[in-house]
């Protein structure tokens, strides 16, 4: 195959036969293209060739390749496309043009090496579908340049060469569907006059080319390609994935007419793909206003605290401080719809699921002062047909980040993130906006990834714990996730009035609790753990272990199981409590390593909420207060909140990002949730409060629905006092020793002792 000393092969024994335009009769005459399959040798990235043009006019070459391709025509570049190895469509899609007289014309390619996940994935996330997924995808993208040649005959050649890029980046405006379009014309030309157009009012297109493309000498263009998303036909239901990965479809292709200034006008096929966030309540991008730094602290609750505790206060201000300067505002054209709390310092690029989730469970906390919605509004606009949404996405052109072989879909926490929103704003028309998403997602796992035996499994890159040794096949992170998500759907379902999903929601999660118990219990090391294929369990101890306790129907002897690990010294309950992988492990890391040591906030707030599920509030309340000191102590001395944090010493993880999003779920809603003991519900107008015992404490301006209240546990002469002041009616249910007082607070001040303290009776209503 090897003709000149340059390792270059000629198109013709490439192909089996000679590559040749043909003049084209008609711009539409499918008859008169010529397609050839040009196959790429492992070893071999130049490639040469020759075609013959057998008149005067514009060559059209449409070209599919599977790597990163530079095409030259005579000694014109026409074609110069990089394939990165996240790009999750594998392959470049695009259209030469090429002004040409009669005669034969070199052809030269250059490719680089096929783009493939690195080593890392397949050591330390492999994927149960991984090798059937690598065997579809080199029989349906073999690893080839395909071409398609015709001929626009004129009498002499006229316009400038150039090459277009179809991507399928799409944003809606004004009801049109907008795609976006990549051209490029030879660096010697820079730019050349163009006008671009197609069938879809309003029908010209336009440019939007950004910095980024300019550096790349690319020039940016919208197209119209439907009337609304609307307008393109659902290509799937929730149900069995017919797709080898989550690629975007091409719904059909339109006319796109290309007019250069010194040229007529050219016809071309432009691809359609399919349209994302069918179901979201947000579809086109909206400015929203966010406070400045300093704007924000009266706006939201005010912690009051005792000496002792003061501190954490510096630290709650310092989390909304991150929050804010976390605020990113991807473009109009992205296709996201507005302004978002971005991942963290290491991911200005990127989004994920579970960490917009995680974070949405502090930012609720200001939902007066904050769009609150609009981060998970996001996550729902990248919904594709079917309910499945990608863990993750780019934000300049909103597409999936590719970085691994297989469907990523993070944990179904979406639902809990809307019902703490619900919670706390009393809007139960948001929860009838977000239900049928919230639905779809959950009907894509479960079609996707449920096992025989009612278990559930995932990758260690899909549930979040990347490098964590997890590895086997039912998971209960996502069995118990799943269990939950079927569990909070009920509620949400039982609010919006649909009894009878409730009660199928309800039983489901039942279900899933009962395969979890059944199949993903270690007896002998007496903690939840992956299932093997052959049998027995994974042996590691990891941090997800505790996600069944606030999942709900864990064994009461189970639960006593899993505290014995938790307030192991030797296990999880190191000087920074929890790490994701037991101490005692032997792959754990002191440095952390990511997921083989560090302690992570979401893992730690998870499962503090789960020993409060079960009734373990003095074992919460500790594990509070030793995470909060560690990570103040960490903040004292670097002034930033941190991905994971060493659990062996006050000190950020070995492998961890300064100013990240859910770092402020320890300072905000675990201050708020159990080192106060606040549990808001204003769908029902109700404060539950559970306030430490002999605590000076409370909070001021705290946001319920529409109302705003303030408690204070106060410590008198005469005893502890309860004080509430309210603009809006109150339903109180306090828990004191055990006990539970309800009091009906009027607009106005309340105030009432506490059993055992001197005093009158509650000027509230009890009830």
């Amino acid at each position: 195959m090897n003709d000149d000393p340059g390792r270059a092969i000629h198109i013709t024994s490439w192909s089996g036969g000679s590559l040749t335009v043909y003049p084209a009769l008609a711009p539409d005459a499918a008859s008169d293209h010529h397609q050839s399959l040009l196959p790429f040798a492992a070893e071999e990235q130049r490639y040469s060739g020759r075609c013959s043009f057998p008149t005067a006019g514009i060559a059209i070459f449409e070209l599919v390749s599977s790597r990163s391709i530079r095409l030259w025509l005579g000694e014109t570049l026409v074609l110069d496309e990089e394939l990165d190895w996240r790009s999750y469509q594998r392959e470049i899609r695009a259209v030469v043009l090429f002004p040409c007289d009669p005669g034969n014309c070199d052809v030269r390619v250059e490719v680089a090496g096929r783009s493939t996940h690195p080593a890392l994935i397949e050591q330390q996330s492999p994927s149960r579908n991984r090798e059937r997924v690598l065997n579809e995808l080199q029989r349906l993208r073999p690893d080839a340049l395909s071409l398609i040649g015709r001929m626009v005959p004129s009498v002499t050649k006229a316009g400038s060469p150039c090459s277009l890029r179809f991507l399928p980046a799409q944003f809606q405006q004004n009801g049109i569907l907008w795609q976006h379009l990549l051209v490029r014309f030879p660096a010697e030309l820079s730019s050349v006059p163009l006008t671009l157009s197609s069938a879809v009012p309003p029908h010209h297109a336009q440019e939007g080319t950004q910095a980024r493309d300019q550096q790349r000498g690319l020039h940016r263009w919208y197209v119209p390609v439907a009337a609304s998303r609307e307008e393109l036909r659902p290509l799937r239901t929730p149900g069995p994935e017919t797709r080898v990965e989550p690629v975007l479809e091409i719904v059909h292709e339109i006319p796109l007419t290309i007019e250069q200034a010194f040229s007529g006008p050219l016809e071309i096929r432009m691809p359609v793909y399919e349209a994302l966030g069918r179901l979201a309540p947000q579809r086109e991008y909206q400015t929203s206003v966010w406070p400045a730094i300093g704007e924000l602290r009266p706006q939201v609750p005010r912690p009051v605290l005792p000496a002792h505790l003061a501190h954490l206060t510096r630290l709650y201000d310092a989390a909304w401080d991150m929050l804010l300067r976390l605020v990113r505002s991807p473009s109009a054209a992205s296709g996201l719809p507005g302004s978002y709390v971005s991942i963290g310092s290491n991911f200005p690029d990127h989004f994920f699921v579970w960490d917009i989730s995680f974070t949405a469970l502090c930012t609720a906390y200001g939902h007066r002062a904050l769009p609150v919605f609009a981060s998970l509004n996001m996550l729902y606009s990248r919904q594709f047909d079917g309910g499945y949404i990608h863990r993750e996405h780019d934000i300049h052109e909103g597409l999936p980040a590719l970085f691994e072989p297989d469907f990523s879909p993070n944990p179904p926490i979406m639902s809990l993130a809307e019902w703490k929103l619900a919670l706390l704003t009393g809007k139960r028309e948001r929860l009838a906006q977000v239900y049928p998403v919230l639905c779809g997602y959950h009907q894509w796992l479960h079609a996707n990834r449920r096992l025989p035996d009612g278990t559930y499994w995932t990758t260690g890159l899909a549930n979040g714990l990347d490098n964590s040794p997890s590895l086997g096949d039912g998971y209960p992170c996502l069995t118990a996730q799943m269990a939950h998500d079927a569990e909070t759907l009920g509620k949400i379902a039982r609010q919006l009035g649909y009894e009878e999903a409730a009660g199928a929601w309800e039983r489901e999660a039942e279900h899933i609790r009962a395969a979890l118990n059944a199949v993903l219990w270690n007896e002998e090391i007496g903690i939840y753990a992956t299932s093997l294929p052959n049998g027995g369990h994974n042996p590691h101890k990891i941090v997800t272990a505790f996600w069944p306790l606030w999942a709900g129907g864990v064994p009461p002897e189970r639960v006593e199981a899993l505290l014995h690990h938790l307030q192991d010294p030797r296990s999880f309950w190191r000087p920074h409590p929890l790490p994701s992988l037991a101490a005692d492990s032997p792959l754990f890391q002191p440095g952390g390593e990511y997921w083989r040591g560090s302690t992570w906030p979401p893992t730690n707030y998870v499962a503090i909420r789960g020993l409060e599920r079960v009734g373990r509030h003095d074992l919460a309340y500790a594990l509070t207060m030793k995470h909060l000191q560690n990570v103040f102590e960490v903040w004292s001395r670097t002034g930033k909140l941190w991905e994971n944090y060493s659990s062996e010493a006050p000190a950020p993880g070995s492998d961890s990002a300064p100013d990240y999003c859910w770092a402020a779920l320890g300072p905000i809603a675990l201050l708020l949730e159990v080192v106060i003991g606040l549990e808001p519900d204003a769908l029902r107008q109700t404060v539950r409060w559970c306030p430490p015992a002999g605590e000076q404490i409370g909070v001021t301006h705290f946001p319920l629905g529409s109302t705003t209240l303030s408690l204070l546990q106060r410590i008198r002469a005469d005893g502890c006092w309860i004080e509430v002041e309210t603009d809006g009616l109150v339903h109180l249910e306090l828990v004191h020793q055990g006990n539970l007082q309800h009091v009906v607070c009027k607009p106005g001040f309340t105030a009432f002792p506490l059993p055992g303290s001197s005093g009158e009776r509650p000027q509230g209503e009890e009830y």
